[in-house]
């Protein structure tokens, strides 16, 4: 089995990130969640818009407790994250435990841009890889198939990419 390459796919959501936190007045709502998990820790950001206003948080979660961090830190980790060379994706189903060996991303987002019809949304977890070799280690260390995208676009009850 060969895992789908998201390089596209994580090129056009850097660049959709990017615009929002440069042009966040051209969003009428936005909703952002993004969890990184590197080894043992968890960093988490979170950004939404609402009836105008802008709340944003972030913290870090290390075996020895939660402590808040700079949103603009954790935005940058979250997007030094997407700028990894390749990126593969898990179905969810099944969920399974992450390898530490590699960083993690669970990223749920939605927006509407002001005059849009309607909101897009996307929530996917993905595995930061090396290379295409690196992607095959993962997949045999998965052990499981089913728990890793192998075809594009990727729709579940779970997980989808843009809709």
């Amino acid at each position: 089995m060969t895992a789908s390459r998201y390089t596209d796919y994580i090129q056009d959501l850097k660049a959709a990130l990017d615009d929002l936190h440069g042009n966040s007045d051209r969003y009428q709502t936005f909703d952002l969640h993004a969890e990184l998990a590197m080894g043992a820790n968890l960093l988490v950001y979170e950004t939404r818009k609402r009836k105008g206003q802008i709340d944003t948080m972030a913290y870090a979660r290390a075996p020895t407790g939660n402590k808040p961090i700079a949103p603009d830190m954790a935005r940058d980790r979250v997007l030094s994250f997407l700028a990894m060379q390749e990126h593969i994706a898990l179905t969810g189903d099944p969920m399974i435990s992450l390898n530490e060996e590699y960083p993690h991303a669970v990223i749920s987002f939605e927006h509407r841009a002001k005059g849009a019809a309607s909101n897009k949304s996307m929530k996917m977890i993905f595995a930061g890889v090396n290379d295409a070799e690196d992607a095959a280690r993962y997949v045999t260390a998965v052990g499981n198939p089913a728990a890793i995208v192998s075809t594009r676009p990727h729709v579940s009850k779970k997980l989808w990419e843009w809709k």
